[in-house]
């Protein structure tokens, strides 16, 4: 596919906010993003963070109706943009490029229902299966462990677990001092993965 726009954003510009034209569907160029949404009461609520390659608002570009999440940069970023008009004669023209979206669509699904069943544990528990997740989708394995390639504030690490920024830091210190991560400045490295686990697994565990 040939046609589409490559747009450049500014650390914290906005993408897209829910309500938006769903016109085109993204993919991650350079940078780092976060989908969220706003609650009722102000909040916000970190659904996904994004990482280089990734393709995003493929919703709203299959069915054409508004957006429904946030999306925005939390570094300077590129996006190459597919506007809705080219994407889906390509897709009808290649069949597997399709399964693939669906394959995407799946992936994301289960993912944010594992957010919604991390939220009814205990916080140390979230907070380990959190940074669980997002080795998995942003980490980088070194000797030294496992670097998170996302710079992120306890508050937005909060909003993506579903705690306030002070518990963040508090079980972010105590996972430190039990040699569990790392944390060089604003970036986390996951030092003892089996470790992590056995607290992510530990959801009756005390806080």
């Amino acid at each position: 596919m040939h046609r589409g726009q490559l747009k450049k954003y500014a650390k914290g510009d906005t993408i897209y906010r829910r309500g938006d034209p769903g016109e085109s569907l993204m993919i991650l160029v350079a940078g780092r993003l976060k989908l969220a949404i706003i609650s009722l009461k102000a909040k916000e609520l970190v659904l996904h963070f994004a990482g280089v390659g990734e393709a995003f608002g493929e919703i709203s570009a299959l069915d054409g109706k508004e957006r429904a999440l946030n999306a925005i940069a939390l570094e300077a970023s590129e996006v190459f943009v597919i506007y809705t008009r080219d994407l889906l004669p390509a897709l009808t023209a290649y069949p597997h490029a399709m399964l693939e979206i669906v394959r995407l669509l799946c992936e994301k699904l289960r993912a944010r229902a594992s957010l919604l069943e991390d939220r009814t544990l205990e916080m140390r528990a979230r907070v380990a299966r959190g940074l669980l997740r997002l080795a998995q989708q942003l980490g980088r394995r070194r000797k030294d462990g496992i670097h998170l390639q996302l710079t992120v504030s306890q508050e937005e690490l909060g909003n993506y677990v579903g705690l306030a920024r002070a518990n963040v830091s508090r079980q972010l210190g105590q996972l430190k001092h039990a040699k569990a991560i790392r944390i060089d400045g604003a970036r986390i490295v996951i030092t003892d993965e089996r470790r992590l686990a056995e607290f992510a697994e530990a959801a009756s565990s005390r806080d």
